[in-house]
């Protein structure tokens, strides 16, 4: 085995430490080596949040329900965490629970329309990039593969209370509005289509306050502090648990989603640091 060889070829200067150690080489040596190697050049993994109790209850729920919504796009079961996942979304939504929000049946006319179209130009811009997927120029074909996983992990919006769309939304355009993506977004043309969607978002913020002022009066379930930490608590579980499982499987079924995860930190870190919404 060419790999194998490597290790013992009589042309390698390894010095005094080999040359002392030869009598302890034995069989088994070239596996103990290759598992050393495996295990030090695993290093990725989701990374510590610790500032995450600075994030505001909203701010809270907000990177909560993207860690949900991109695991249940992906497939809970396809990362072996069902069991610790399924305790994470009870948790979750019991902390949502707790906040005061808007429940949909408590909608204004004004706020379903205009929600409606939110959501309308949210799946035409993914529409887009779709789109160009197909485009006869390779640049923009280039621009549109780039720009596909951020689209997919952006989806099911439509699932998310009022004020938590708005929120979704926002971490959406900012996104895009980023370094890493603002190159693409004006070759495939979406400015126009993310002013719009952010001035149609901006119209349900303001919405969503002045709705708060009206029902000021309402309580959400239970304590959001108790409810919080108790979140909080099952989220470094789910944590814990697939940096486990990434050091036993190793990166390939993990890069993609870790990556993900770790800027999505990042964004929200950076938050806490400048005390900005996302």
């Amino acid at each position: 085995m060419k790999s194998l060889a490597l290790w013992s070829s009589p042309d390698i200067n390894t010095g005094g430490l080999w040359r002392g150690n030869r009598a302890f080489m034995n069989e088994s040596t070239p596996f103990i080596i290759i598992l050393s190697i495996k295990i030090f050049i695993s290093m990725i993994k989701i990374q510590p949040f610790e500032t995450r109790t600075q994030l505001s209850n909203r701010d809270s729920l907000s990177f909560g329900h993207e860690i949900e919504i991109i695991i249940d796009i992906k497939g809970a079961d396809v990362f072996g965490i069902n069991d610790v996942f399924s305790d994470y979304k009870a948790k979750l939504q019991a902390f949502n629970d707790s906040v005061i929000y808007i429940p949909k049946n408590a909608y204004t006319e004004q706020m379903k329309r205009v929600s409606q179209q939110r959501q309308s130009l949210h799946i035409a811009i993914v529409i887009e990039i779709k789109n160009y997927l197909r485009h006869f120029d390779i640049v923009r074909i280039n621009a549109a593969t780039h720009l596909k996983p951020l689209a997919d992990s952006f989806l099911r919006v439509q699932k998310l209370s009022f004020d938590n769309q708005t929120n979704f939304i926002d971490n959406f355009l900012q996104t895009l509005a980023s370094d890493e993506y603002k190159r693409e977004v004006a070759l495939l043309e979406l400015g126009n289509w993310t002013d719009e969607l952010k001035r149609v978002n901006d119209i349900c913020e303001k919405l969503t306050l002045k709705h708060y002022k009206e029902h000021s009066g309402k309580t959400g379930k239970g304590n959001s502090g108790t409810t919080r930490l108790a979140y909080e608590a099952s989220y470094n579980i789910l944590v814990e648990k697939l940096n486990a499982l990434e050091r036993v499987d190793g990166d390939e079924s993990y890069a993609e989603l870790f990556t993900w995860w770790n800027a999505r930190i990042d964004h929200y870190r950076a938050m806490t640091s400048n005390n900005l919404r996302p």
